[in-house]
């Protein structure tokens, strides 16, 4: 039996689900199992599934005959994950070594994962040996933070009130906007066909103040940053100054998000 799961990395994992998800991340998942083109019996894998929307939603594709499998390396994360849908194969692993069979899934993905991996070459490799012959690959980074204005303000906010630490780690899911890099390293790897698409999506958080929270509460422990309710009821307030602009008549906080979804074939 694996040992228990840290209370603060469990709670870090739900957070990052109640917050993030809705929001953020499951609007994106389309894009992903259309590149690759996930079918009923089709064996999937995700990498750095984070909470596991894109595996969720994966195995609604796939049917009885088929199977998902989602690894990230955050306890917390997979805790998370396990808790929202048994019936997906769920690992604790670094995208970088794989305890994964050589050439056993149809299709592979990873939703805004590469930013954070240690060695994306490496990575890179163990994704094409696990896919079959043939199987496909669909990759998703954010654009540059210029076309992400708002994630800009966002930074601002955090600078100023919580530290240069908070704003890095909120900065840190930008920095493959060159999607050329990305291209360059599945050359290398071996994959061919390679396609990539320029997708902006929606975010929609329940309020403006909640764009920051997500990022305090489901963000920044992730970085062993963590504050007090106190702190962080100061920090929303002055939040709400800045990014009240962005909520709309339901009183919902909207704004555009732009993003590479990469696809190539083994």
């Amino acid at each position: 039996m694996s040992d228990p799961v840290p209370t603060e990395l469990l709670e870090a994992g739900r957070g990052y689900e109640r917050l993030f998800v809705p929001a953020l991340f499951a609007p994106w998942t389309k894009h992903l199992l259309e590149a690759v083109g996930v079918h009923e019996g089709d064996h999937v894998l995700d990498i750095a599934c984070g909470t596991g929307v894109l595996a969720r939603d994966a195995l609604s594709r796939v049917g009885v005959a088929g199977s998902v499998v989602g690894v990230d390396a955050a306890p917390g994360m997979i805790a998370a994950a396990k808790e929202l849908e048994a019936n997906i194969d769920w690992v604790l692993g670094h995208a970088e070594a794989l305890a994964l069979e050589d050439a056993s899934f149809d299709c592979t993905m990873s939703q805004f994962g590469m930013m954070f991996f240690e060695d994306r070459e490496a990575a890179v490799h163990e994704m094409f040996r696990i896919l079959k012959p043939g199987g496909k690959l669909a990759i998703s980074v954010w654009n540059t933070i210029e076309e992400n204005p708002t994630y800009e303000e966002i930074i601002s906010v955090l600078r100023e009130h919580v530290g240069v630490a908070a704003a890095d780690a909120v900065r840190l899911p930008f920095t493959l906007g060159n999607h050329g890099d990305v291209m360059t390293l599945l050359e290398r790897a071996g994959f061919s066909d390679i396609i990539v698409e320029t997708k902006v999506e929606s975010a929609r958080f329940p309020s403006s103040q909640s764009m920051v929270e997500a990022e305090l509460r489901g963000w920044l422990p992730l970085f062993d940053i963590h504050l007090g309710e106190a702190r962080i009821k100061e920090v929303l307030e002055h939040s709400d100054r800045t990014l009240s602009k962005y909520v709309v008549q339901s009183g919902e906080a909207v704004f555009p998000t732009s993003g590479h979804v990469i696809s190539a074939r083994k």
